[in-house]
């Protein structure tokens, strides 16, 4: 199994007939046929942002940078993002978490999913308090159900103002926040220039995140407190206690461009089509570029963040800004944000600090002048590196202060390929090499000098194999690859200047999904496979790691050839109830239609029985575990189980 590698051109993905020619030109490299490097090499220092000194200043640093990526059809395409399938809407969800101790069985946040740090939750399709299950019902209705009883009872519901599906909710205490994409909005802009222009305008996209926040102090009259929609796409909602996170990024204006003969402006050429929408750009203002928010009951628009509140690498780091919001709940006046003129892939948070990073292709720089010929002369003479940029934040209480930035050569899968302890950053990358092989391996970054330089890492992992999850802890970590074999790796971070691998595990198929379940066992969710890497169905597998030299799998349960786990694309499908050592997963078969719920028991020497809960649920089915230790499993409807 080879890396699955996408490239978006300025927000559209390449077709595989275009990635092949291009690669066959060698004009790139995806993350697959990278440049590989010296994992232990400092190199952070020049990565770090500085302020904006005023909006005048920042205004010339967006239309400076992208005067030029303009042509006669709008928006060039000169930067290429890369990122490893599959990977959801919110944050690339996949396997892997933090926490922190292998003696500890991890157990589900305080309203229900299984997030990636226990400490911070994150948004899903329903969420509990241990006596209501909040949910949505077809993506535009919020219901609240009462499961104290015997069986659940709605007791409250209200229609959400959102018009497109992928909503989720966070629950704070007595309020409900339902975010969505959204579309754009923009005004009419005059074109500058000479006779024969016409009035131009911003046309609306789908560019907005909104915020729907909902008051539950009557669960049986929910009713909306604030309705608000945040330029830019949603890339990470994160809540610490009461205070909320939205990390967003905002693309450059998207403009009603003159083209080659459009009706209106008479029969022009590109040069002169180019040259109207490059005064078309000049013509902006800090507004078409600033993140702002609108609150959707009076229309009143603001700018989301002050210009001096804006960072900038030394060089131009792509057409986003990326927006940290911060704001309490119960206090939305004192919300904050700061702004970064960089691109925002993917965000990790621990409690106190949190990264957005980016993986991303910087093109040479005949991709700038891609709108007339190309010769060949001009094309690289080897493949491009893909470098992950990361800048890190810290977080206390409202505030969310710039800490510095770095990167590492390579790109990472997800956020949860990422992992903070005691302010040091562990990043497990892929990168490949110019034979076309792939290589994986773990940096270190320390907070040194306003900037996260890497102090040491380990490479080598798995070469010319794929990784599929990461589980960190402490001192350590349990990486897995996988071709045709799964090799899984334990990596000593005792030292940060010296990760070193501690011990492998070769077996075959491979675990996607990995849960410390306690007394140094493993729960892995995965795919079986045969020797010669053709797979077998999903399974599950229990894993000893309390010799960390030597892991071992103690039992295995397969569900069937024809079988999936959707958990090994959302975890959030997952859930351990440690008092009953006992892990639910829903098991999909591709000749049985609907998905049955399987309840997975470990005992205490780590053997594993499986027996099936429910016959009937849905791939986004959730299990929410209650108060009084039942689980309330959250679908099309709601149900309460004993899993005994």
């Amino acid at each position: 199994m080879r890396i699955r590698t996408r490239l978006a051109f300025s927000g559209g993905v390449a077709s595989a007939a275009t990635v092949g020619a291009l690669l066959v030109t060698g004009v790139f490299a995806t993350s697959a046929t990278l440049v590989a490097g010296d994992p232990t090499a400092p190199e952070a220092s020049a990565d770090s942002l500085s302020r904006f000194d005023g909006c005048a200043e920042l205004r010339d640093w967006y239309v400076d940078h992208g005067v030029d990526d303009v042509g006669p059809y709008g928006w060039g395409g000169p930067i290429m993002y890369a990122y490893d399938a599959p990977a959801t809407a919110l944050d690339g969800v996949a396997p892997g978490t933090a926490e922190k101790s292998a003696t500890d069985a991890r157990a589900s946040s305080d309203t229900g999913t299984n997030t990636q740090e226990v400490d911070v939750d994150e948004p899903d399709v329903a969420k509990t308090d241990g006596r209501l299950v909040v949910r949505l019902l077809d993506q535009r209705t919020l219901v609240v159900s009462d499961v104290t009883g015997d069986e659940p009872r709605e007791i409250g519901r209200l229609s959400l103002p959102i018009d497109t599906y992928g909503a989720e909710l966070l629950l704070v205490g007595d309020h409900v926040l339902v975010s969505e994409g959204a579309g754009g909005w923009g005004r009419p802009m005059p074109l500058e220039g000479g006779a024969g222009d016409i009035a131009v305008g911003k046309l609306p996209g789908p560019t907005g995140t909104r915020i729907v926040d909902v008051d539950l102090t009557d669960p049986a009259q929910p009713r909306i407190v604030h309705d608000d929609t945040y330029t830019g796409r949603q890339v990470s909602m994160r809540r610490y206690g009461d205070v909320v996170r939205l990390v967003t990024a905002t693309p450059r204006p998207e403009l009603v461009w003159v083209t080659p003969g459009k009706p209106g402006a008479g029969k022009i050429s590109e040069d002169e089509a180019t040259r109207r929408n490059r005064a078309l750009v000049r013509a902006t203002t800090i507004e078409d570029w600033l993140p702002a928010v609108v609150d959707n009951a009076s229309g009143a628009s603001k700018p989301l963040l002050d210009c001096t509140d804006v960072l900038h690498p030394a060089g131009w780091s792509g057409s986003e800004t990326t927006t940290v919001t911060t704001y309490d709940v119960h206090d939305q006046g004192r919300r904050s944000a700061v702004g970064l003129t960089a691109d925002g892939q993917v965000v990790y948070s621990s409690a106190g600090r949190l990264y957005v990073a980016s993986s991303r292709v910087d093109p040479p720089s005949v991709w700038r002048r891609m709108y007339g010929a190309v010769r060949r002369d001009d094309l690289p003479a080897r493949p491009q590196p893909v470098r992950t940029q990361l800048h890190a934040f810290a977080l206390d209480g409202l505030g969310t202060r710039y800490l510095g930035s770095g990167h590492v050569t390579g790109s990472v899968r997800d956020r949860w390929s990422l992992d903070e302890h005691d302010g040091r950053l562990r990043v497990a990358w892929t990168r490949g090499d110019l034979r076309g092989g792939t290589d994986n391996g773990i940096t270190v970054l320390a907070e040194q000098g306003g900037a996260l330089v890497a102090t040491g890492g380990i490479d080598r992992l798995g070469v010319d194999e794929n990784i599929q999850s990461v589980r960190w802890f402490d001192d350590f970590a349990v990486l897995v690859t996988f071709r045709q074999v799964d090799p899984l790796y334990t990596i000593d971070l005792t030292d940060p200047g010296h990760p070193r691998e501690i011990g492998q595990l070769k077996i075959p198929g491979y675990s996607g999904y990995l849960h410390p379940i306690g007394d140094d066992l493993l729960l892995g969710l995965g795919v079986d496979a045969t020797e010669q890497g053709r797979s077998l169905g999903a399974q599950a597998a229990v894993f000893d790691i309390g010799h960390l030299a030597d892991p071992r799998r103690v039992s295995q349960q397969g569900f069937g050839e024809q079988s999936s786990l959707p958990a090994l694309g959302d975890p959030r499908g997952f859930t351990w109830l440690p008092d009953r050592r006992t892990g639910v997963t829903a098991v999909a078969s591709w000749t049985g239609g609907r998905l049955r719920l399987v309840a997975l028991h470990v005992d205490g020497n780590g053997t594993l029985e499986a027996r099936d809960l429910a016959t009937d649920v849905g791939w986004n089915a959730r299990t929410l575990p209650l108060a009084d230790g039942r689980v309330a499993v959250v679908d099309q409807g709601v149900r309460l189980l004993d899993v005994g």
